[in-house]
């Protein structure tokens, strides 16, 4: 190995982009549901029907922010894969990959 020419490392930010993706649409879930619950048991106050409809368009932009996370981030993977497939000369430039 060359020191002049030190060896890549590769990137996971395919896949935190995806897990992050999950995580808030799992959040967006779990909150949307706590969400309806607590606003089902609350009764007909008027400052909890405003606070319960700015959450759900809050949790509604975190579940669509997380399902566009989750699709760049298995786009991009994807084009990881099919790009390492690919039989070309920076082929083996993956080869000096620390890890």
């Amino acid at each position: 190995m060359n020191p002049s020419n030190p060896p890549e490392h590769r990137s996971n930010n395919a896949m935190l982009c995806f897990c992050f993706g999950i995580g808030l649409c799992a959040l967006a879930y779990f909150l949307g549901i706590g969400a309806v619950i607590g606003a089902a048991l609350r009764g007909g106050d008027p400052a909890a029907i405003v606070g319960g409809i700015l959450a759900a368009v809050g949790l509604a932009l975190l579940g669509v922010a997380g399902f566009i996370m989750m699709v760049v981030g298995g786009i991009w993977m994807l084009v990881q894969v099919i790009a390492d497939q690919r039989g070309d000369v920076e082929e083996q430039r993956y080869r000096d990959v620390d890890r």
